[in-house]
């Protein structure tokens, strides 16, 4: 999981305060507790970045790059 860009559907509260998150799973997507270092967002794209158990994931704030899906001019 840890790597894996995902979508928050419960705000987390940053700290121990856990939200929840939806991220792409054994071909589909499904949802885990979530905690980060700071407040988060409903529909704030987030990064993985460490695992517990339990299905509980730690997330830091994902800032998805202008330029996936679009050819970039370096000219």
């Amino acid at each position: 999981m840890i790597g894996t860009i995902g979508v928050v559907t419960v705000a987390i509260g940053g700290g121990d305060q856990l939200g929840e998150v939806e991220l792409p799973f054994a071909g589909g997507t499904e949802r885990f507790l979530a905690h980060g270092r700071e407040p988060i967002g409903v529909d704030q794209s987030v990064l993985v970045v460490a695992e517990s158990p339990g299905r509980i994931v730690e997330v830091e704030r994902w800032i998805v790059p202008p330029t996936v899906g679009r050819s970039v001019d370096l000219r």
